[in-house]
């Protein structure tokens, strides 16, 4: 079993990763934003994780070092704003798990946020099923069992049932579009968190 310092140390790496991980997704880039990408992941291409986030922490390390602001924000607008686009990308849950937007499994992710005691913050649009949000749910969840709540099964619920299924699918759709190179390689970095995040599960659980 893992001492409290470990469990402790633990929460706080992944609260780093998703709190990257959802800069990715919540909004339009900007200036600011971009540049701390280039600081973190050219610190993070230092360290040794594991093979496959390695391998995809260069990868979008080196896609960081050429591409301007305009051009990511110019591709964010393609996938994920622009209504008569293409290439346009749904970032909802139910959609890659039921087919259709607002599709029954969003009653099972209300319940999660019901049961974790979390609600809505005024002034956000986006559906509780959209990437940027479940994303957030994990952190707060996480915060929630810092401060002793015990949310782990929560966590692994949000994780295999909606976090994983929406992004191996979305990662299938977005490597179809050769004008995605920066978002193709986020998304990638994304799936091979996500796998750290069940080995993590796996492990407590066996």
């Amino acid at each position: 079993m893992q001492t409290d310092i470990t469990d402790r140390d633990l929460c706080r790496v992944r609260l780093r990763f998703l709190d990257l991980l959802k800069s990715f997704f919540q909004d339009v880039p900007d200036a600011d934003r971009l540049s701390r990408w280039r600081g973190i992941f050219a610190a993070l291409d230092k360290e040794q994780v594991n093979l496959d986030l390695d391998s995809k922490t260069r990868e979008l390390n080196e896609i960081l070092a050429h591409k301007s602001l305009k051009q990511i924000k110019n591709e964010h607008y393609q996938l994920f704003v622009d209504p008569y686009s293409q290439d346009l990308l749904p970032l909802t849950a139910t959609y890659y798990i039921d087919g259709k937007s607002f599709g029954p499994s969003l009653v099972t992710l209300r319940d999660i946020l019901k049961q974790g005691k979390l609600i809505r913050e005024s002034g956000i649009s986006e559906p509780e099923d959209s990437l940027a949000v479940m994303l957030d749910v994990m952190i707060r969840l996480i915060q929630e069992q810092q401060g002793g709540a015990d949310t782990e099964h929560l966590q692994r619920q949000l994780l295999q049932q909606f976090l994983v299924p929406t992004v191996k699918n979305l990662q299938e759709r977005i490597n179809t579009i050769t004008a995605a190179e920066f978002y193709q390689k986020c998304i990638a970095f994304l799936g091979s968190y996500l796998n750290l995040e069940q080995g993590l599960f796996e492990e407590r659980y066996l």
